[in-house]
């Protein structure tokens, strides 16, 4: 569930045939090396908290990237994506 969840840090708002890549510049590292950060993003999405403003459309838009595993992503998304996964799968299992 929480690989789902934080796929949403790297999935940008749906405009034409991709994803913003507004969003792709977000530190990755930093949010998951911070529990407080990755614990902020999760409460996002469970609409358990606040969530920030990329937060808000990156929830938006989780469904459907999830559906289409990820078509409108960009190739930095992807990248993105993969590495949150990974370190989901290794250290929050």
């Amino acid at each position: 569930m929480k690989v789902v969840l934080l796929l949403v840090v790297v999935v940008g708002v749906a405009f034409g045939e991709e994803y913003t890549s507004k969003f792709d510049n977000v530190d990755l590292d930093q949010i998951l090396s911070s529990d407080r950060l990755l614990r902020n993003y999760i409460n996002c999405l469970l609409e358990k908290g606040k969530c920030t403003p990329d937060g808000t459309e990156l929830k938006k838009n989780l469904p459907d990237a999830l559906e289409n595993e990820c078509s409108k992503c960009t190739p930095k998304q992807r990248d993105g994506a993969k590495k949150v996964i990974r370190y989901l799968i290794e250290n929050k299992r």
